[in-house]
């Protein structure tokens, strides 16, 4: 089970990066997940640790500043907050360059809360499945200084993501 939420959010932010690539207009990176490990628990939550493989297939290099997301995720029993609880948000602000025709592998620290992984833990037993919807942006720097807005949606069934 716990692969499986961990897994998902690694799954969200490769989302997040490969929509960056066709919004700027360059040829799509290729994020792949590399690995995730638990950095640690505390009372709210805990930190993952998810390693993407980020293959640049364009003939100049890619380079951005960082990121932001905001994942979410379909709690009936949350209607005061309209039946969404939060999993994780934050920021990733580190450097990301990958060189023409190369691959780079990048370690995202991932925040994530209990109530969120309680609410796709009761979604699953319930119904085999849980929604999400995902949001952020990732400031690009190279080829062209721009900030790239993402947004995405979908379900998750005991066998992956849609």
């Amino acid at each position: 089970m716990k692969r499986l939420v961990f897994g998902f959010v690694a799954a969200l932010l490769v989302a997040g990066l490969a929509f960056a690539g066709c919004a700027t207009g360059l040829r799509e990176p290729e994020v792949h997940l590399a690995g995730i490990r638990l950095g640690g628990l505390g009372l709210r939550g805990g930190v993952l640790y998810v390693r993407l493989n980020v293959v640049n297939p364009n003939s100049f290099a890619l380079e951005a500043l960082g990121l932001t997301y905001d994942v979410e995720l379909s709690d009936p029993a949350a209607e005061e907050d309209g039946g969404w609880v939060d999993l994780a948000e934050g920021r990733f602000e580190e450097t990301v360059r990958v060189a023409a025709h190369d691959s780079s592998v990048v370690e995202i620290p991932v925040e994530f809360t209990y109530s969120g992984a309680s609410a796709a833990l009761r979604s699953l037993l319930d119904k085999g499945t849980f929604s999400y919807r995902v949001r952020g942006e990732v400031s690009v720097s190279k080829p062209v200084r721009t900030a790239v807005p993402y947004r995405h949606s979908g379900t998750v069934a005991l066998g992956g993501a849609d």
